[in-house]
């Protein structure tokens, strides 16, 4: 291989493809496993549902022309056309990497696992991959795994924290959350994660906020971030 693969877009893409083709959850689907002629065999309805949850997922675009056996040879070649094009989607002045290390959070508290899209001041989507395999699944209802709202909640925060006009600092403090759950997801799920600016007076900014699997909404309401400084931020 000339270069590495990320393991992190490895396994994203893996739980996409148990997903979307609806294979078992322990299915190994290793590298080198084509995806003509195999047990998956795609179809053309197949490649449609595919491709367009990978451009969702990552932000990337993939044309056409390129949808074909060479990016869609196996698990591999898929997930290094993933990594070579992130942050080269429409133009995008900034890889989605850099959003994600802006935020004051580490990987182990991160709920947003691929930003999609930053419009400073007006809003911003990303989205948070679970694959089920998180430590707090072990006590949030054993055997039957549901996604804790309040982390929903917070990962809708932590993409807030993205939408503020551009010369506010991302590192803002949750001030008031008003968040409706209306249903529940269990994992490997993919949730898209939407804010928009609604007003801003001074430190405080309120963003309206949504949160979806595929067409579900699994939670809508809004979100208020003060970004201002003192002892009770």
């Amino acid at each position: 291989m000339a270069n590495q693969l990320d393991l992190d877009i490895l396994d994203q893409i893996r739980m996409i493809l148990r997903r979307d083709l609806k294979l078992a959850g322990e299915a190994p689907l290793p590298l080198d496993m084509p995806f003509f002629g195999s047990d998956i065999d795609l179809d053309s309805l197949d490649m449609l549902l595919l491709v367009t949850s990978i451009e969702r997922q990552f932000g990337v675009r993939i044309p056409n022309e390129a949808v074909g056996k060479e990016v869609f040879a196996n698990v591999a070649s898929l997930t290094r056309y993933v990594q070579d094009h992130l942050g080269k989607a429409q133009g995008s002045k900034e890889p989605a990497a850099d959003y994600l290390s802006k935020l004051p959070h580490g990987p182990a508290f991160r709920f947003v696992s691929r930003v999609l899209e930053v419009k400073p001041g007006e809003g911003a989507r990303g989205i948070w991959s679970s694959n089920g395999s998180e430590a707090f699944y072990a006590g949030h209802f054993p055997g039957n795994p549901v996604v804790p709202g309040v982390l929903i909640a917070e990962a809708l925060a932590q993409v807030c924290g993205l939408a503020g006009p551009a010369d506010s600092s991302p590192q803002g403090k949750i001030a008031h959350i008003d968040v409706r759950f209306k249903e529940s997801a269990s994992p490997p799920v993919e949730i898209e994660l939407i804010c928009q600016v609604v007003r801003i007076m001074g430190p405080l900014q309120m963003f309206a906020v949504s949160a979806k699997a595929g067409p579900r909404v699994l939670a809508e309401g809004s979100i208020t971030l003060y970004r201002g400084t003192g002892e009770n931020e």
